[in-house]
C-alpha cells in the first residue's frame, strides 16, 4: 500500500474568523466590472449574487419545458452507457492481482472521463454561444443544458466509485497523481450541473411539473431563475471569469482557503455577516468551492484561483425572506392586477382580485406576451422579473384583460 500524500486532496474548512491572509490582495471592485473584476450584484437584506454584466446580455426569455423524448431517451441511453463502463471497470479492478495492473485500469478510466469532461465543456460553451447569437432557441438550449446536467452526474457518480473501489481493495491506495486527477475532475465537472438545470431534465422526462423558467445568455454565460416550492432559486455561469491556465493566485499563498475566504467575505459581506461559509479546494484545478444555508436559504459559489472571481454560482431564497414593494396596479371594470418587485432578475409576485367582491381571481399572466402561469386559487403568482422595462398581462377566465407596463428594478 501506498503512503497517503502529505498534503491532503480534498481540502474542507469551516472557517470561524475572516482574517486578511498574508500576501493577498482581493481585487477591488468598480463600477463598470472592468479589468476582469467580479460581477457580483448587491442585494439589501440578503446575499449578493453573480450576475451576467448588462452589456454583456445578448438573449433574455421565458421558456417552459414540455415533455421531451428525445432527451429522456438521450438520458437514458447515456446512464446505461455509464453504469455499464463502470460496471466493467470494477469487475476487471477487483480481478487483477497487481497494483501496477490496478493502477492501468485506474488511469485508462480517469483518462476516458477527462475526454468526456472535455467534450461535455465544448459542448457547454457552444451552447451558450448559439443561444446567445440567435442560432438556437431557449427550448434548444434548455434541452442542450438538461442533457449536459445529466451527463455531468454520471461522470461524477463514475469518479466516485472508482474512489470507492480502490479505497476497498487490501493493499491498494491510489497515487497522489491519481487523487489529485480524481479531484481535479470532480471540482470542474460540479460548475456543469445544477439545480435548475437539473429540474428541467426531470420536466423534460416528464417527472416533475413544468415551470417557467427566465433565461438570459452573453457569449460567455448564462442565467436561469426560477420560482417554485416556495422558494426563488437561480444558476448563474460566467465562461470569461474562469481561466484555468492562469496560476492559481490563491494557491500562492501560505494559507489558500484563508485567502478564499478573504476574496469570499469582500463579495459577499451579508453572507459573513450572518454565517461563515465552508470551503473546499477541488485538487489543483484551481476551482473553490464556498457554500452556506443561511437565514434567507442557500448559497454555492465557485471561485477561480486564476482570477480570483466568482465564475459559477447557485443561490435558493425562501420567498418569505425577500423585500417587495408594489410598483404598478392595473385596473378594469371587474379585476385589479397589482404587481410587487423585489430585484432585477429577482422575485415578483402578480396578484389579482375582484373588484366587486374583494376576493382573489384566477388570471393568466403573462410577460411580454410569454404566458407564465396563473394566479389560482389564491389570487397570487410568483415568477421572476425580467431586466428592463416589462409588461404584465393578466387575463381573467372571462377574458377580462389588465395591461400593466412596469419599469424594471433599478
Amino acid at each position: 500500500m501506498r503512503p497517503l500524500p502529505a498534503v491532503g486532496v480534498i481540502l474542507l474548512l469551516v472557517v470561524s474568523v475572516a482574517a486578511p491572509v498574508a500576501g493577498f490582495a482581493p481585487p477591488a471592485q468598480t463600477a463598470d466590472g472592468s479589468g476582469q473584476l467580479p460581477q457580483i450584484t448587491a442585494v439589501d437584506n440578503t446575499t449578493n449574487h453573480l450576475a451576467i454584466p448588462a452589456s454583456d446580455v445578448r438573449s433574455t426569455t421565458y421558456n417552459r419545458s414540455s415533455l421531451d423524448v428525445g432527451v429522456a431517451v438521450a438520458v437514458g441511453s447515456r446512464d446505461l452507457r455509464s453504469d455499464y463502463a463502470t460496471t466493467n471497470f470494477e469487475r476487471q479492478f477487483f480481478q487483477q492481482d497487481s497494483e501496477t495492473a490496478r493502477d492501468r485500469l485506474v488511469d485508462e478510466t480517469l483518462t476516458d472521463i477527462e475526454s468526456q469532461r472535455t467534450s461535455l465543456e465544448q459542448r457547454n460553451q457552444i451552447a451558450i454561444q448559439r443561444y446567445a447569437s440567435d442560432a438556437i432557441p431557449a427550448t434548444e438550449f434548455l434541452r442542450q443544458r438538461a442533457l449536459i446536467d445529466a451527463e455531468s452526474r454520471q461522470l461524477a457518480d463514475r469518479l466516485e466509485r472508482v474512489r470507492t473501489a480502490a479505497g476497498t481493495a487490501p493493499g491498494y491506495s491510489l497515487s497522489p497523481d491519481q487523487r489529485f486527477r480524481l479531484e481535479n475532475n470532480r471540482g470542474v465537472l460540479k460548475t456543469y450541473r445544477g439545480p435548475i438545470s437539473q429540474r428541467i431534465s426531470a420536466e423534460t422526462a416528464g417527472g416533475t411539473e413544468p415551470n417557467a423558467v427566465y433565461v438570459e445568455a452573453s457569449s460567455e454565460g448564462y442565467m436561469l431563475s426560477t420560482v417554485s416550492d416556495g422558494r426563488y432559486s437561480r444558476e448563474t455561469y460566467l465562461g470569461q471569469d474562469r481561466d484555468p491556465t492562469a496560476t492559481d493566485q490563491f494557491g500562492q499563498t501560505d494559507d489558500p482557503l484563508g485567502a478564499v475566504n478573504t476574496r469570499a467575505e469582500n463579495l459577499y459581506p451579508w453572507l459573513y455577516s450572518e454565517q461563515y461559509p465552508s470551503v473546499q479546494a477541488y485538487g489543483r484545478s484551481a476551482i473553490y468551492q464556498i457554500q452556506a444555508d443561511h437565514p434567507n436559504g442557500q448559497l454555492t459559489a465557485y471561485l477561480d484561483g486564476g482570477t480570483t472571481n466568482v465564475f459559477y454560482e447557485t443561490q435558493h431564497l425562501e420567498l418569505t425572506t425577500v423585500d417587495r414593494s408594489e410598483v404598478a396596479t392595473g385596473v378594469n371594470q371587474s379585476v385589479r392586477v397589482r404587481v410587487q418587485q423585489s430585484f432585477e432578475s429577482g422575485p415578483l409576485l402578480v396578484t389579482a382580485t375582484d373588484n366587486s367582491t374583494g376576493s382573489t381571481a384566477d388570471a393568466t399572466v403573462r410577460i411580454n406576451g410569454k404566458r407564465i402561469g396563473t394566479t389560482g386559487g389564491d389570487g397570487a403568482l410568483w415568477t421572476v422579473e425580467p431586466r428592463g422595462e416589462y409588461t404584465v398581462t393578466a387575463t381573467t377566465q372571462d377574458g377580462d384583460r389588465v395591461r400593466i407596463p412596469v419599469s424594471g428594478s433599478a
